[in-house]
């Protein structure tokens, strides 16, 4: 069915993350005897974009990337280490950037054949879906399943 599932976790948004963390381990069982590659994803925005110039008052420890990388990696690993998956289908990776490039990116790089995504609740500007959720729907090129 699916060999390659791409899922991108918020790791600051813990219902939502157990929520989708149960639909991953359901479309693994789906998928026996095959074992697919699950692909967890968080994404960090670049310091620069999201604070702009006040970066430079910020400590020194948050301005690395590659220290902000390594305790996001931390967290997610921290979030997904429950999961009732064997570690041998499972892959962490953190991206810095905008956060729908970088799913829609990791998705292309690894060839998945499922983005399965966590949705917020709307608001009126998003209306039926997340603005992160939407967005990947409207430009994936594979199959996006969307959950709450």
């Amino acid at each position: 069915m699916y060999n390659k599932i791409l899922v991108p976790i918020d790791i600051v948004e813990d219902e939502l993350n157990q929520k989708v963390i149960k639909h991953v381990e359901t479309l693994v069982s789906f998928n026996q005897p095959s074992k697919p590659e699950i692909h967890f994803l968080s994404v960090l925005p670049n310091l620069e974009i999201f604070f702009g110039i006040e970066i430079a008052v910020l400590p020194e420890s948050q301005q690395d990337s590659e220290e902000r990388s390594r305790v996001a990696l931390e967290l997610l690993k921290d979030i997904i280490k429950k999961v009732n998956i064997p570690n041998g289908q499972i892959t962490c990776k953190i991206g810095i950037g905008p956060t729908k490039e970088e799913i829609l990116s990791y998705a292309s790089d690894i060839d998945a054949d499922l983005i399965l995504i966590g949705s917020h609740s709307p608001n009126s500007t998003s209306y039926l879906l997340g603005s992160t959720a939407a967005s990947i729907v409207r430009h994936a090129k594979i199959t996006v399943l969307v959950t709450r």
